[in-house]
């Protein structure tokens, strides 16, 4: 009897604020002033320990296609180790929004992707023969989400919970086995507290479940706004894992982020406390207003 036991989890950024479509499908969408947003993201880790483990994804994101409908599609790519284990997914996502009162309101989202895995072998040692039958596969995802947002005593909060995976779709590389993907859960608390004019602190806290494994992150993040531009230090710390630094800064409708982890784990002793890079961009814009063309009248002559 052989018994084999894997563990691993679903790709995750540090830099959640702008990876909305993982974070939560039904905050797709939610922009205040503007109408559309294109985010690019991009994490390097784990390199002082092994191959670079390597993360991108670009987002696109429209507010009020159709009657408060909101869409998003988003592309991922993530390349894992030795083993060069790919990940390519196309997500669709899709949320609407209700206004409850002047100072509150609900949202829900959905999420469907189409994913495909492979793996090379090539520099994989094995103690005994592995018959692997295939080394690439394709399945489908699932997810949903839902949120409340409230501005009570000039403090603005909100709260959302998602789950991923619904469809449990099988990610096994040997026909004769099946390995489902458990199912994910993200828990979120954020508030937003003007202190000034010039003065924006963003707080959350996100609690990551699945199957055994646990991930709990909080910090915060202020927005000083100058002259011109806006500048956002930040501070997050990953419960028994990282503590996240990092920089960010605005200037109109673009904004660039940059952050590093700092590794606390047991695995600090041969990372040297090294973990990785994440670099980020977004840029919103305005839906263009139709301009109106009035005709022309001659007013008519009377004698």
């Amino acid at each position: 009897i052989s018994v084999k036991l894997s563990f691993s989890q679903d790709i995750h950024f540090s830099q959640n604020f702008i990876d909305r479509v993982h974070l939560n499908p039904s905050l797709i969408g939610e922009m205040t002033k503007n109408n559309y947003r294109i985010s690019l993201q991009r994490k390097s880790q784990w390199q002082s320990v092994s191959v670079p483990f390597s993360t991108f994804s670009s987002t696109f994101e429209m507010k009020n296609i159709y009657k408060n409908v909101n869409i998003g599609i988003q592309f991922f790519n993530d390349k894992s180790g030795t083993s060069s284990i790919n990940l390519n997914q196309l997500n669709i996502g899709v949320s609407r929004s209700f206004t409850l009162s002047n100072i509150s309101k609900i949202g829900f989202g959905g999420v469907v992707g189409i994913a495909q895995k492979n793996i090379s072998y090539e520099n994989l040692l094995f103690e005994t023969e592995e018959n692997f039958l295939i080394n690439n596969l394709s399945y489908f995802d699932l997810g949903l989400g839902a949120y409340y947002k409230n501005n009570h005593q000039n403090r603005f909060w909100s709260l959302g919970y998602s789950i991923y995976h619904l469809n449990n779709p099988n990610i096994s590389f040997n026909n004769d086995e099946s390995v489902d993907l458990p199912l994910k859960s993200n828990l979120f608390l954020k508030v937003d507290y003007p202190h000034s004019r010039k003065l924006l602190i963003h707080s959350e806290l996100i609690v990551t479940k699945q199957s055994s494994q646990k991930e709990i992150i909080f910090g915060i993040k202020p927005d000083f706004e100058l002259k011109n531009i806006i500048v956002s230090p930040l501070s997050y710390y990953r419960f028994n894992d990282a503590i996240i630094l990092g920089f960010g800064i605005k200037k109109n409708n673009l904004q660039a982020n940059l952050t590093y982890d700092i590794n606390m784990s047991d695995l600090s002793i041969a990372s040297n406390n090294k973990s990785g890079f994440e670099f980020s961009i977004i840029y919103l814009w305005k839906k263009k207003k139709k301009e109106i063309k009035l005709k022309e009248s001659i007013c008519p002559k009377y004698l």
